[in-house]
């Protein structure tokens, strides 16, 4: 699995989130009670950016249409079948590092 360096830690608080882009794909990092989890940034309803949605807890609501996702697994609450991509996340010296071409 290879990783890409993304950015500090310090960059996204907890209870906060991030639009990135690795590898080619435009990611969305959600930092949950210490945690970073990374997820593809786009709603499956019309492909708005989940990193501008309100996060709670472990739940994104999307900016454009209130679509909401578990930042967690990517699964959109009301029909899991539609979620989203998440990818694996390590921290490394401070680092947020994301593996963007593997699935979680």
């Amino acid at each position: 699995m290879q990783y890409v360096d993304v950015c500090a830690l310090e960059n996204i608080a907890p209870g906060a989130s991030l639009a990135v882009r690795a590898g080619g794909r435009d990611l969305a990092l959600f930092n949950v009670e210490g945690v970073v989890h990374a997820i593809e940034n786009a709603c499956r309803h019309a492909g708005a950016a989940l990193a501008g949605g309100k996060l709670c807890g472990r739940i994104v609501a999307c900016p454009a249409h209130g679509w909401k996702y578990d930042v967690t697994t990517g699964a959109l609450l009301v029909a899991p079948e539609m979620s989203v991509q998440k990818y694996p996340v390590e921290i490394v010296d401070g680092r947020v590092r994301v593996a963007p071409g593997s699935a979680a």
